[in-house]
């Protein structure tokens, strides 16, 4: 059990660092690494990016004494301590990419009053460093717990997961226990399952010569545009005149309709707007089809009316986890057919075959098809087991937040893939953003957090990591 003194000698360290902190954190979010989906060959297996921010994190946790490992540009691994046990502890470096729209620049840590704001300050950067200064301190203060220490930076947490699943298959011994900064306070004890896929949707039609919208499958459409010949620019500007969310120019003898909606996480896209359906829809107003193109709106506009799976034919809950969310995230017009990605976060009770099967039988009255499908089962944990009460209890001695309580989330974690892991911060579910609704939070414009929360969440951590010396991990 953490002493009363050393509790004021780790609150002392961080005091005494967190301009330190400030500065090494620039440096990562300087980096604009949007990670590459699926895994290239040879030196950058997820993009050069990626691998720049890797070589900077390396660079700065050797500076702090941590022993480092690269793994061919996959991720870092530092290990910090001794002991027969491992915790862990798995953040990403990679960040969804800019969108638009940002009054602050993305990759260049701002420092406004107690806001920090940049790319990646919430998810996942600023956390990860938190609690990488976190086991700094207790290394420097001779606090380092029995167990053995793994860090683990990601590099494409955002777009696949290989890099966990690379340090997976290439280690010997997986931690007993290990934490994810990379949801909301105050510990996730369940992810629901992750089935994705594309949908080909027929829409052969002479007057289209692009239909293409959104940035990653994981975020809710912000933008998407239809490029169209042979239609009266004027006209179509007339028609969509009261609809705040579309313009319309023209481009030589081009005409190009575009939608603009707001992007959120697809764990939560009830706080978003799909700007494939938003387009779908003024286009239908605007009468611009006829036919199998006019049909191909019909299904975007229903596929994108809701997000529990209603139009997709698997409307499903549960009682530990809720209701299931789906999102169309991409949009890509090739050959007279468009392609849809579909996210959908499932119930933790539910099976992602069986989903699969029923929402096949829906589309294929609209012609429409399944291809490319990945799907992640859901891991739950008893909000009763020695682990989660005992970081319950640190959580409190933290922050004082009497109703926070365990939960499950629809987003997908590196907890998913890890034994007995749990997502433990960083975001304030009580914090009222100043930026608004559709700006500030993760995935979204003006990313930010108080310099507070992560300084919280670097005590959360430090005392955490000493608090497990006292439970068996693994009950």
């Amino acid at each position: 059990m953490l002493s009363i003194e050393n509790e004021k000698r780790i609150e002392e360290w961080i005091e005494a660092h967190k301009n330190e902190f400030i500065a090494d954190l620039s440096k990562i979010i300087a980096v604009p690494s949007v990670a590459t989906p699926g895994v290239a060959e040879g030196e950058y297996p997820f993009g050069v990016e990626s691998a720049n921010v890797l070589a900077a994190a390396k660079e700065l946790v050797e500076g702090y004494g941590f022993p480092v490992k690269n793994l061919e540009n996959y991720c870092l691994v530092a290990n910090v301590g001794e002991g027969e046990e491992k915790i862990g502890i798995f953040g990403h470096l990679d960040v969804v990419p800019c969108g638009n729209d940002w009054n602050y620049p993305p990759y260049q840590l701002t420092v406004e009053g107690d806001l920090l704001i940049g790319r990646g300050i919430l998810d996942d950067k600023g956390p990860l460093w938190a609690s990488i200064y976190a086991v700094r301190c207790l290394k420097e203060l001779d606090l380092l717990p029995k167990r053995e220490i793994e860090i683990f930076m990601g590099g494409q947490e955002e777009c696949g997961m290989n890099d966990v699943e690379y340090y997976i298959e290439k280690s010997e011994k997986l931690p007993e226990a290990s934490f994810t900064p990379d949801g909301n306070y105050p510990l996730c004890h369940g992810e629901k399952g992750g089935l994705r896929f594309y949908l080909a949707v027929p829409c052969n039609d002479a007057k289209i010569v692009d239909f293409s919208g959104g940035t990653v499958r994981n975020v809710v459409a912000d933008k998407c545009t239809a490029t169209l010949k042979d239609v009266c620019a004027k006209c179509l500007a007339e028609k969509l005149a009261c609809n705040e969310r579309i313009s319309v120019e023209t481009d030589g003898d081009l005409v190009k309709v575009t939608a603009n909606g707001a992007s959120v996480h697809a764990s939560i896209p009830e706080n978003g707007i799909n700007a494939i359906g938003v387009l779908a829809n003024a286009l239908l107003d605007a009468k611009v089809f006829e036919g199998e193109a006019k049909a191909a709106m019909e299904f975007l506009a229903l596929v994108n009316s809701d997000y529990n799976g209603a139009a997709l034919g698997v409307p499903v809950e549960d009682e530990p986890s809720g209701k299931l969310t789906h999102v169309g995230g991409v949009i890509n017009y090739d050959r007279g057919l468009l392609d849809l990605s579909i996210d959908i976060r499932y119930p933790v009770t539910e099976k992602g075959d069986v989903l699969l099967e029923k929402i096949i039988e829906t589309v294929e009255p609209y012609g429409v098809t399944v291809h490319d499908v990945v799907n992640t089962n859901p891991a739950y944990a008893p909000a009763d087991s020695e682990l989660v009460r005992t970081c319950m209890k640190v959580i409190h001695s933290v922050f004082r937040r009497d109703h926070w309580k365990p939960y499950t989330m629809g987003g997908g974690t590196y907890a998913k893939h890890l034994p007995n892991a749990c997502a433990l911060g960083p975001e304030d579910p009580d914090y009222e953003n100043p930026f608004g609704l559709f700006r500030g939070s993760i995935h979204q414009a003006d990313e930010h957090t108080p310099a507070k929360l992560l300084f919280d969440t670097m005590l959360v951590y430090a005392k955490l990591l000493v608090e497990l010396d006292d439970i068996d991990v693994t009950k």
